[in-house]
């Protein structure tokens, strides 16, 4: 039926009517002319056309608009404020002196409650800003081989067969035993022809001998050793009458300092028992000191005062020296090696003449007289695979490179009297034995020393080159095979933790179990609180919502807090292969989008195979909104966000990826946002591997994520949509995968690792803010990017960053989010826990054991964290942990 006319006249012409048309065509004509000049509201980033392509044409027609846009939605014209770093020094703190089972007393930092920084600490040791002096470095000279030292050297080393472990003597054509030692050795033996002595480790027993007599002097039993302590040994003292000994209780991760008479064996003051944060490598000075490293900082330990200061940042956690040498070496960044005289703190830099886009530094060698450093290289990541790496020789006068050969990544390299001469021990393929062979860096040439027949099957551990007569083969009895250490037990096989009930039986963990959802116990009592479970729903700061499937047609929403249901049944029975199984729940838990495989119902308009469902969880009704007649995209479209009645959808494909926006209705409404590459880039100029342009989405569904190419090949785009706002914002990100954000539950900010720009570290810890659109730096260092090393409070106002292993333990820090500042620093052991929640308090922490699952929860208090209790272990598989209740 036509709508009615109001009938107009026009004078007495009666043919007026025939100017209409031409009327009507010039109206739409001057309407298309001020709809294409009108500005857009859009925001008109710069962004290249060729690399995304924004459109804003309606469907369901699935022809491309050719209107190219910037963005989907307006860009927020706030500049991002700068980003805010917080300071990650701890101030000082104090060690005391205490039996083996007492833990170390520190300065309190600030308690998670307390949003304040933490204070700077004030270093003991101020680094002079002048040069050492120049008699403590000897030039190099000409291009020679420098002259031997005139008196007699020797050469020994420390070979592994299947027999055991035997310090031998190298003769040109024979290896020498000379005893069977224990197999770390070269960390705790001392050869002193001179002083006719010679001290060496036999089972778990530090043996002095005189070696004019062949005679035992004394013993001194060691700590027990395993494979994993590389950190314990010992040095001869300043005065050369004695010995320090540093040695790791690993039962209680208590550091035991001795000083023993090099004659008597007796100590010349009673053994220190202490404790020190997580330690990397340990170098012990022969005056006693000790000097460690995280791999970001240096530290000194000073036993006569009980303290240890910081010592400034670290590129590697290598500490180069033997404690004897005057000077201390660490590569304050990849290029800059610091010298440090140990006894005052005196330091100089020195730039080594090398890119650190040329080499990585994995390793670092200093000559006996400490004026040639021998770096050990490794070809940056985004390089291809080569199965040589190069030794790099550089003299530490000036820094200039000076001698460089390829090495095997099986080889290894020990210094000799002569600086510029250096044993390398090479693995022969041909004849599947070793070289041993010497470089002489003067003429850059390797010489073989013993030929490889001689060395035969023999592993080489160490090799030295010791001034003196040559050492005979000791008394028979101490070339008797020692006991070897005990075999490490695999994790698997390891003896449970013994079990500490908590006061009250409390609620633990919700896990998958048998199509069901099971609630286990403090008392290791589990309760089945859901069946026939289809799909689990994770909610802020609570239990899960729990979809059910109790019969062919009945469907179900179970609430696990209120045990509160809503029913619904479809027409039909749907089949596994015809619902989708990531579903999406709204993010106000009110209404549920699903797609199905089938036509729900024949009476209805929709018959499209594949059909949009929306269910109102308040009262169980359900709509077909669309199906993929009337949206043929939603065959192989994903819901990923739902706000009031908009609806985000993901076309994934092979390229482009498609964001959709969807108007619910009524009237439905599908609008193409963007088309997004799948790949940002696949130079391998820039990375060994591809990296994929991931769409991720916040957890309350409010901030969408995509990556985008840009001019510099070193970076991405990313744009942040605000869903709610309609806003958008632009980030640059480092080429990553935005599935390494961390996300807080509420949403609000992720967690991310980025890599610095810094020289004195590799990466730091990042915190970002969506609102406010800044940028927070949580802390800096030296680890690996993953998504697994960031823990969140269930309301996400905490933090926990797990720094992986550094040395024994891992360091664990944990941050307060909203305003944000570094609530506690502290380690954890390895061996006993995994991660798993953090409390709301931000000081509990749930942890277990991917072996052999023992639930176990600790408390930060009185500076360590303390076990409250620890069930028995279960048969369960961690990734079928639902959800963990509060601590």
């Amino acid at each position: 039926m036509q709508p009615q006319r109001e009938r107009v006249k026009l004078g007495n012409d009666r043919n007026w009517w025939r100017v209409l048309p031409v009327l009507g065509a010039l109206g739409l004509l001057g309407l298309m002319l001020v709809l294409t000049f009108i500005p857009s509201r859009l925001d008109e980033a710069d962004v290249d056309p060729t690399a995304v392509a924004l459109l804003g044409s309606a469907t369901p027609s699935i022809q491309p608009s050719p209107t190219l846009i910037a963005a989907p939605f307006p860009t927020r014209p706030a500049e991002p404020p700068p980003i805010r770093l917080l300071p990650d020094k701890l101030g000082e703190i104090r060690v005391v002196t205490v039996q083996p089972e007492l833990v170390l007393t520190t300065v309190p930092p600030k308690l998670p409650g307390d949003p304040m920084p933490l204070p700077t600490i004030v270093p003991v040791i101020e680094p002079a800003p002048t040069n050492l002096p120049a008699s403590t470095v000897t030039p190099l000279p000409a291009p020679t081989a420098r002259p031997t030292p005139a008196t007699q050297s020797q050469r020994y080393a420390i070979v592994h067969s299947p027999a055991g472990h035997n310090l031998v003597r190298i003769d040109s054509n024979n290896l020498v035993s000379i005893a069977a030692v224990d197999a770390y050795a070269e960390r705790f033996m001392t050869l002193l022809p001179a002083q006719q002595r010679v001290l060496i480790p036999r089972n778990q027993q530090l043996v002095a001998l005189d070696l004019a007599t062949s005679r035992e002097l004394w013993r001194y039993g060691l700590l027990p050793k395993t494979a994993l302590d590389y950190t314990s040994h010992l040095t001869l003292d300043q005065a050369g009458t004695g010995v320090y000994l540093i040695e790791i209780n690993q039962a209680t991760m208590t550091w035991r300092l001795s000083h023993l008479g090099l004659n008597d064996g007796i100590l010349q003051q009673p053994a220190q028992h202490f404790k020190l944060p997580a330690v990397d490598q340990l170098l012990l000075t022969s005056t006693g000191h000790i000097w460690f490293s995280t791999p970001e900082t240096l530290f000194h330990y000073d036993p006569a005062t009980q303290a240890y200061q910081e010592f400034g940042s670290l590129s590697n956690a290598t500490i180069l020296g033997d404690g004897r040498q005057p000077l201390l070496g660490v590569f304050r960044s990849p290029t800059t090696l610091s010298l440090i005289n140990w006894a005052t703190g005196d330091e100089r830099s020195v730039e080594l003449d090398a890119s650190p886009f040329e080499w990585m530094p994995r390793a670092g060698f200093l000559s006996n007289d400490q004026t040639i450093l021998v770096v050990d290289s490794a070809a940056p990541p985004t390089s291809s695979f080569s199965a040589n790496d190069d030794y790099l020789a550089y003299d530490l006068q000036t820094g200039r490179l000076i001698a460089t050969i390829k090495h095997d990544m099986f080889s290894s390299l020990y210094p000799t009297n002569s600086a510029d001469q250096w044993l390398v021990i090479m693995p022969d393929y041909v004849s599947s034995k070793r070289d041993l062979s010497l470089w002489n860096m003067a003429t850059n040439t390797l010489t073989q020393v013993v030929v490889p027949t001689i060395i035969g099957d023999n592993g080489i551990l160490w090799l030295g080159e010791v001034s003196g007569a040559p050492i005979e083969p000791l008394a028979s009895e101490f070339q008797a095979a020692v006991t070897p250490l005990p075999s490490p037990v695999s994790i698997y096989e390891q003896t449970p933790l013994p079990t500490i009930l908590p006061a009250t039986t409390k609620p633990v963990a919700l896990v998958a179990a048998n199509g069901g959802i099971q609630r286990i116990d403090s008392d290791l009592h589990t309760e089945l609180l859901a069946d026939f479970v289809v799909h689990t729903f994770p909610r802020y700061n609570q239990t899960p919502l729990v979809l059910q499937r109790p019969q062919a047609r009945q469907w179900q929403m179970l609430d696990l807090n209120t045990q509160q249901t809503v029913e619904w049944q479809f027409e039909k029975i749907l089949s596994t292969s015809e619902l989708d199984f990531d579903p999406l729940l709204a993010p106000d838990y009110r209404s549920l989008l699903v797609i199905v495989g089938q036509d729900l119902q024949r009476s209805d308009q929709f018959t499209g195979s594949s059909q949009l469902v929306q269910i109102n969880l308040q009262t169980g009704t359900w709509n077909i909104l669309a199906d993929s007649w009337t949206w043929p995209e939603l065959q192989w479209a994903k819901p990923i966000a739902l706000h009031g009645d908009s609806a985000y959808f993901l076309q994934a494909g092979p390229n482009p990826q498609v964001l959709w926006r969807v108007q619910v209705g009524p009237p439905f409404q599908a609008t193409k946002l963007a088309e997004i590459p799948s790949v940002v880039t696949s130079d391998p100029a820039v990375s060994s591997y591809p990296i994929f342009a991931r769409i991720v989405i916040s957890p309350n569904q409010r901030w969408l994520l995509y990556p985008l190419a840009t001019a510099n090949k070193e970076t991405m785009l990313v744009k942040v949509l605000d869903l709610v706002e309609q806003q958008s914002h632009e980030l640059t990100l480092p080429l990553i995968d935005l599935v390494s954000l961390s996300f807080a539950p509420d949403g609000e900010r992720f967690g991310l690792i980025l890599p610095s720009l810094n020289p004195k570290h590799d990466h730091y810890v990042g915190l970002y803010e969506f609102a406010q659109q800044r940028w927070y730096q949580l802390d800096a260092g030296f680890y690996a990017n993953s998504q697994d090393q960031f823990l969140w409070s269930p309301d996400g106002k905490w933090l926990a960053v797990d720094f992986g292993y550094v040395g024994l333990n891992r360091r664990l820090s944990i941050y307060n989010t909203q305003q944000p500042s570094l609530a506690l620093r502290s380690q954890i052991e390895p061996t006993e826990h995994r991660l798993l929640a953090l409390d709301n308090d931000g000081k509990t922490l749930l942890t277990g054991q991917s072996w052999n699952p023992a639930f176990t929860q600790l408390t930060w208090r009185e500076q360590e964290w303390q076990t409250e209790w620890r069930m028995a272990p279960m048969e369960i598989r961690l990734e079928t942990i639902r959800y963990l209740y509060p601590r």
